[in-house]
């Protein structure tokens, strides 16, 4: 590989790219414990806000019926006119008239909008008009009253003391109409205060505060937040003191002063608030929300560490895509360097060769043909290294694909063979070919396969040294589902150091070079390049000073 880039550097920027990775992945785990515990706090924080929310706009509701009660129903209830409009979170309404030294009144809202007298419902346990309502959380409470206002300010205090005489003898009593209640009300107020994302991340609940085990909405919860809030806020239609009895604005309005009968409290007006009725529980759908954000912190570390991967990989292929391109640089450098060298020498004999012939100084026919066998041999080495270097640059371009024909290799076999047969008896070479396993046709390019088995015949012919001894065989690998073809000689061998680059363009092992052994280097090159484009491959096993064989797999 590159030069350039040595496999010390390799290892230092490695090393680096790991440290800076271990490095980077701890201060993220540190930041994503803080990024995840103030998501966590963030969502409380917006639960809770959600969940004011949603008692506000409950509360709202169940005003809303309040009020309609204490004005249209007792409008309706004194004229006899029937009531409509009856807001739809009641479900049943009853009225109540408790009046002293009269026998209890209980009045119930039919279908048609009448009130007709009717027995108290199972679900009031007693018939009575409270302020704190009934006891049962699901009912709205409605007092009708008549108030009676007398003020009375002390001298030289800002106190005004207003003393109220109303009766709680008559109100009216309705209960939620429960399946309007968990079907249409709370999803509509879920969907509005929470939004859709946290609507569909939580479960909810709301149950009552005194019976737990009455729910208007949702199953059993293990709550992460639960918020409680009122069914309503109940206050007195207190008219403000007029300016005229004081002369200006009172300065204060402190308390108030409740008469009923023959009990009188004072109390502020605050207190009047119901203390809490409901209880909204909200749980993270799956597992608690705790959990939920630590896993989220997991998988959130997963992808951080994956990116960090990605980087460190990244880099790493940048490095070795830099090694790769100087390898391919000095790989052209090489090519371009081993054709010019390989070209001038042929092309220098041939033009010494001519013109010594040009000049005169060839004369006798034996020396003419001598000059004209040494051009003829410098030619076949000039075209024969020309067509070898188009051959593997068309391969590595990928410009020339290899054709899909039926290739019979025995019959390329012997046809290589009878082609040089003039040539290996003219050098004294003995010659073994063994091909009574019978070989089936694979799917290849001929000429390429011709080529490459040219090659390695030509290799053993320079190479085999004074064995003058090349054996050629083809065999069928039926459970490697291959045919293998070897060329075997007796030569001096290829040095362990060699092996290695020895099927790279323009490589050359020493003992060649040593010995002027011609070639160009790109024979077994070409080899390896064809077996590749047959998805095949070219292996060698070679001892120094006994010879090597190659051998080209083929697969089926």
């Amino acid at each position: 590989m590159g030069r350039s880039f040595s496999s010390r550097a390799l290892v230092a920027v490695s090393s680096v790219l790991a440290f800076l990775l271990v490095g980077l992945a701890v201060l993220q785990y540190q930041w994503s414990g803080r990024i995840s515990a103030a998501d966590a706090q963030r969502e409380r924080e917006h639960l809770n806000s959600a969940a004011q929310l949603f008692a506000s706009e409950f509360n709202g509701v169940v005003s809303q019926s309040v009020r309609f009660l204490q004005n249209e129903a007792n409008t309706a209830l004194r004229s006899g006119a029937p009531l409509t409009g009856t807001p739809k979170l009641i479900g049943e309404l009853y009225y109540l008239n408790l009046q002293p030294q009269k026998p209890p009144e209980v009045l119930r809202l039919t279908a048609e909008g009448m009130f007709v007298p009717a027995s108290r419902p199972e679900w009031l346990p007693a018939a009575r008009c409270s302020l704190r309502g009934v006891e049962d959380p699901s009912t709205i409470f409605a007092p009708i009253f008549d108030i009676v206002s007398v003020e009375h300010k002390v001298p030289g205090e800002a106190q005004i003391t207003k003393t109220i005489k109303w009766g709680m003898d008559r109100c009216f009593v309705a209960r939620f109409d429960t399946k309007y209640v968990s079907e249409t009300l709370f999803p509509s107020l879920i969907q509005k205060s929470f939004g859709g994302t946290a609507a569909s991340e939580y479960d909810f609940a709301v149950v009552s505060l005194n019976r737990p085990d009455q729910r208007l909405y949702g199953g059993v919860l293990h709550a992460d937040l639960r918020t409680v809030f009122p069914a309503m806020d109940v206050s007195l239609p207190i008219p403000l003191p007029p300016a005229a009895a004081t002369g200006s604005p009172p300065r204060q309005r402190a308390s108030v002063l409740i008469q009923r009968e023959n009990h009188v409290f004072t109390s502020s007006l605050t207190s009047l608030r119901d203390t809490g009725l409901w209880e909204l529980q909200i749980a993270h759908k799956g597992m608690p929300m705790a959990a939920a954000f630590e896993r989220k912190r997991g998988w959130d570390l997963l992808v951080s560490l994956g990116v960090d991967v990605l980087l460190f990989a990244a880099v790493a292929f940048l490095v070795i895509a830099a090694r790769r391109m100087q390898w391919l640089a000095d790989q052209k450098m090489r090519f371009v360097a081993g054709v010019s060298h390989e070209l001038r020498t042929p092309v220098s004999a041939i033009a010494m060769l001519s013109r010594n012939q040009a000049d005169g100084l060839v004369t006798g026919p034996d020396k003419v043909k001598q000059y004209g066998e040494l051009i003829h041999q410098q030619s076949r080495r000039l075209n024969e290294m020309v067509e070898q270097t188009l051959q593997l640059a068309g391969i590595h371009s990928g410009l020339r694909r290899p054709a899909k024909d039926e290739v019979d290799l025995r019959s390329l076999i012997e046809d290589s063979i009878g082609a040089r047969r003039e040539e290996l008896t003219r050098g004294g070479f003995e010659l073994e070919v063994d091909l009574a396993s019978p070989t089936p046709p694979i799917v290849g390019d001929s000429k390429l396969l011709r080529t490459a088995f040219d090659n390695l015949l030509d290799n053993a012919l320079k190479h085999a040294g004074g064995g003058r001894w090349i054996r050629v065989s083809a065999v069928h690998a039926p459970l490697e589902k291959e045919i293998r073809l070897s060329v075997e000689d007796r030569g001096d061998g290829i040095d362990p150091t060699d092996q290695t680059e020895i099927f790279e363009p323009f490589s050359r092992g020493r003992a060649a070079v040593e010995a002027q052994i011609p070639g160009s280097g790109l024979g077994l090159s070409l080899v390896r390049s064809a077996a590749e484009a047959h998805r095949g491959s070219v292996t060698l096993v070679s001892r120094p000073g006994r010879g090597s064989t190659f051998t080209l797999h083929l697969p089926l």
